[in-house]
């Protein structure tokens, strides 16, 4: 068997998962039972559980979730963790390695890890201008970027929704060197009310941000979304999706 991985628009916005494609490159019959990624890069999470039986030459993508980057650690070596039954054998536990370069998940690592670093020199969150009540009405909202270490200017280049919601406002917007807070005014609406989004939508609150520090190019974080404006949101999706 082989195992290759990529990451489509779909893995971008449920977030936390990308596609192992597994191939079945022997003569006989071979039965996946779970996969999982096996990489000291991530931290580990529960195999995917998926009861398929790949005949000689097929081939299937399989999403498969990955933990909390080890930013502390190196991302190789990598592997497919799966469970595997060939035809005829009893149940065995083999580890197949996924084809290299490992492109996606040196990516992936990289932007969970500049994240956090992002963190360390700005804070921000997410706040609803008004709770939602039954209003099915677009959302106004912002996000207020703060200084912590950094001294320099700090622009906001681009913001994006997630799987099940969308997020707009007025960009580029930068928070000036002698200011201590930038507010950037947002409007939120629902981006799916597909029931297999919202059942699929593992972190349906990860909302990307891209920040240029000074002179630099812009990096990869993450919108903090407090507990109390996670339960807003979802009140208004329901609301919003049975109009």
């Amino acid at each position: 068997m082989t195992a290759s991985a990529y990451r489509s628009r779909v893995d971008d916005a449920i977030g936390g998962q990308f596609q192992i494609t597994i191939a079945n490159t022997g003569e006989r019959p071979v039965a996946v039972h779970t996969i999982a990624l096996a990489s000291p890069g991530f931290a580990p999470v529960a195999p995917t559980v998926r009861e398929i039986e790949l005949q000689k030459g097929g081939r299937i993508d399989i999403p498969t979730p990955y933990g909390a980057a080890r930013c502390d650690s190196t991302v190789g070596p990598l592997a497919a963790r799966l469970s595997v039954t060939r035809e005829g054998e009893p149940e065995q536990d083999v580890e197949v390695t996924l084809e290299q370069p490992y492109e996606i998940i040196d990516r992936i690592h990289s932007e969970e890890c500049t994240a956090e670093q992002v963190l360390s020199k700005v804070s921000m969150t997410l706040s609803l201008s008004s709770p939602p009540l039954v209003s099915t009405d677009p959302l106004s909202a912002s996000v207020v970027v703060s200084r912590e270490s950094f001294d320099g200017p700090i622009r906001v280049d681009e913001l994006r929704g997630s799987i099940l919601y969308d997020l707009t406002g007025e960009l580029p917007r930068t928070l000036q060197s002698d200011d201590d807070s930038l507010a950037i005014p947002l409007t939120i609406t629902t981006a799916s009310c597909e029931a297999h989004a919202i059942a699929d939508s593992k972190k349906p609150f990860v909302f990307p941000i891209y920040l240029a520090f000074g002179d630099g190019k812009p990096v990869y974080a993450r919108i903090p979304v407090p507990t109390e404006t996670q339960k807003q949101l979802v009140a208004y999706q329901g609301a919003a999706c049975i109009r």
